[in-house]
């Protein structure tokens, strides 16, 4: 129980950072339309360099690691196609276009970035296997992101871009990382390293300040009130979690193809919310700007609750 403990400790942290931002939102000292300036800093800044201090401080690249690596991503590749396929028929219930993709893509893409990484390195160390998968598993999300999830939210296949995909910055990062890490740039010139590691440390309080603004103009009374929030949120921080963990587990049981550090990375990774970008994104491309605020604030605010449920569950049943 005392990792259960430790995370749901820094879940309620993770929360409290929010605060800020609603308070400086709520008394009108800042209007939440500035927030984008924080989302930016947050994807051309922060989120790369989280992800090239963690390459290179704290891989190491041994044959074994790169196998791991491997299985990670063909997993997590054909398991983000099979959401966004299952997506369609469980969310057949809603008439509107731009609004079912909306909620296929809230349920199927995950915020790792801003709020997996960051937790997975709180909770478990940032040299950990856990970390190390969330952090590839956020590299499958963003370039899956930038094609099939612009898909959903535009419904025109006239806006996927391979080119933006795969020159997204937190790839870019994570081969730039790969790079300097096979090269030991932090042997022979260890500033490297702590420079990119204060950088990478703004990205869990500047996500949450942008979190917590969004919610300082929100009527949680109102946000609610909808049936689909609900339908998103259980199949986002429940479902497709609960399913993931299940075939990863087994996987590890029958094949011997992974350890239970790469069930629970897994875990992590597809128990958060639905992804920053999705209100982003809509706002670029056409989407359905209010259900992608509301969906993802829904299930944030709903994950201080199922995050630590399913990893006591995990803890309890599986290890």
């Amino acid at each position: 129980m005392g990792t259960v403990s430790i995370m749901l400790k820094n879940v309620a942290i993770f929360v409290l950072l929010a605060l800020p931002g609603y308070l400086l939102v709520k008394c009108k000292i800042l209007d939440k339309k500035q927030s984008g300036a924080l989302s930016i800093l947050l994807m051309y800044v922060g989120m790369p360099f989280l992800i090239f201090a963690s390459t290179i401080n704290n891989l190491t690249l041994d044959r074994e690691l790169l196998v791991i690596i491997l299985i990670v991503m063909a997993i997590g590749i054909v398991y983000t196609f099979a959401m966004f396929f299952m997506s369609k028929p469980l969310t057949q219930k809603e008439r509107e276009e731009k609004t079912q993709g909306m909620m296929r893509f809230s349920a199927v893409f995950s915020n790792n970035g801003f709020l997996g990484i960051p937790l997975a390195i709180a909770v478990f160390g940032a040299n950990s296997l856990v970390s190390t998968v969330v952090i590839i598993l956020n590299i499958i999300t963003n370039i899956l992101m930038f094609t099939l999830g612009i898909y959903l939210i535009s419904g025109d296949k006239k806006t996927i871009s391979l080119k933006k995909a795969f020159l997204n910055p937190v790839l870019i990062a994570f081969i730039l990382g790969v790079i300097a890490n096979l090269l030991n740039v932090n042997k022979y010139l260890p500033e490297v390293g702590t420079y990119s590691t204060y950088f990478s440390n703004v990205v869990a309080p500047i996500s949450m300040t942008i979190l917590g603004m969004k919610m300082g103009d929100v009527k949680f009374f109102e946000l609610f009130k909808s049936w689909k929030i609900y339908y998103v949120a259980i199949l986002k921080l429940v479902v497709f979690p609960l399913l993931i963990t299940l075939i990863v587990f087994l996987l590890n049981k029958v094949f011997n193809a992974v350890n239970v550090d790469v069930v629970l990375g897994f875990l992590i990774a597809f128990s958060m919310p639905t992804a920053g970008l999705a209100s982003t994104f809509s706002d670029s491309f056409g989407g359905d700007t209010q259900n992608a605020v509301a969906f993802t604030l829904g299930t944030t605010i709903l994950s201080i609750i199922t995050i630590p449920l399913l990893y006591w569950g995990f803890c309890t049943l599986l290890i």
